[in-house]
């Protein structure tokens, strides 16, 4: 996929503003040194801001109505933090939401995304978000494994580590942090939760064609077709290899996954963003890092080493991963209506046209 592509903001607008439909908000340092200061008002710390970038990727990660920001404070330390305004879509994790997964994934796994503050008094700004800890470092001593790898920053030996790492990551994620049912993530249980996969996937999958065709994106096939397609899926019950609805942090990828160089030789995962508005109960062959030629096999051995079933062995698994694709491009075309066009939405139309043509003859058996 293509990379994403970061941009430094430093506001001088009101308090926290959006800057229309679709577009990221602003957030001023100001604002930002206060919510540090009314989160960690006992620290022996004082962490006056030095400067503030917005995390705007017009990568995967984008998701309407959150903005991402990454804190420089003082004595080297760096905070990240994410709002939530009312333009994010009713599929789209609440805040809430988000910060319970965090705590589920920081009580249940070793993963380097730290337990952050949440506020929805709505009284610094008039939105909620929460707040990382300030972390040991300053952002100017990491970078995005995304980044790293298109500036061919990582030798032979450093990538294979980075790769099995993520792999123990995924493997943790999916194997310790698990439901009851399938579905979104709720603060509450659901009045008449899923136990099926395959319900849960195609109910989530089918509004999204329909939303497709209302736009008329053209898929390479007719949207017959792809019923038919669906419907053949169904009947030989493709998605419902699944015995435990897992955490998939879905489109969760690497340009939120950032790391840092210790030494010319050694390289670690230092954090990896808290971006689960999107994430789900369910299988965990949709995560996004898994998007064919993906996983290698570095990544293979870290996530079953870590408790991650083995994921492709069969091909009627490779077909549900062209679904999980067309699914994938599905969020991002809806994430993106109203925005201008971009490689992203280039990216998943081409993908739409590619596997819609893949599923004609792929197996279900």
């Amino acid at each position: 996929m293509p990379a994403e592509d970061e941009g430094a903001v430093d506001s001088d607008d009101d308090d926290c503003s959006e800057e229309g439909s679709g577009k990221a908000m602003a957030i001023t340092l100001d604002v930002a040194q206060r919510l540090v200061d009314n989160a960690f008002p006992d620290d022996n710390t004082t962490y006056s801001l030095c400067h503030t970038f917005s995390m705007v990727h017009s990568g995967i990660l984008y998701t309407r109505g959150h903005g991402s920001f990454i804190i420089d404070l003082s004595s080297s330390h760096t905070a990240f933090i994410t709002i939530a305004d009312s333009q994010a879509l009713s599929t789209t994790n609440s805040i809430q939401v988000i910060h319970q997964l965090i705590t589920l994934i920081h009580d249940h796994t070793s993963l380097p995304t730290p337990r952050p503050i949440l506020d929805t008094s709505l009284t610094l700004i008039p939105h909620p978000y929460i707040l990382t800890p300030p972390q040991p470092f300053p952002s100017s001593a990491i970078i995005t494994l995304s980044k790293a790898r298109s500036q061919h920053l990582l030798t032979p030996n450093q990538n294979a580590f980075i790769d099995l790492r993520v792999g123990q990551i995924l493997g943790q994620l999916h194997s310790r942090v698990q439901n009851d049912w399938y579905g979104r993530p709720s603060t509450t249980q659901p009045t008449d939760p899923s136990y099926s996969w395959q319900e849960t996937f195609i109910a989530l999958l089918e509004p999204l064609l329909e939303r497709a065709q209302e736009a008329q994106i053209d898929l390479g096939v007719s949207y017959e077709d792809i019923h038919k397609f669906l419907s053949r899926a169904i009947a030989f019950f493709l998605f419902d290899d699944v015995q435990v609805p897992s955490l998939v942090w879905f489109t969760g990828s690497e340009q939120d996954i950032y790391i840092s160089f210790s030494s010319l030789d050694s390289v670690q995962i230092v954090i990896v963003l808290p971006t689960f508005a999107q994430s789900l109960w369910g299988d965990p062959l949709l995560e996004t890092l898994f998007l064919p030629p993906a996983p290698s096999e570095a990544v293979r051995e870290g996530y079953e080493a870590s408790g991650g079933e083995p994921l492709l062995v069969f091909g009627r698994q490779k077909t549900k991963r062209v679904w999980y694709t067309v699914f994938l491009a599905l969020v991002i075309i809806t994430e993106r209506e109203n925005l201008e066009e971009d490689d992203q939405r280039t990216w998943a139309l081409e993908t739409l046209n590619r596997c819609a043509k893949a599923l004609k003859d792929a197996p279900c058996y």
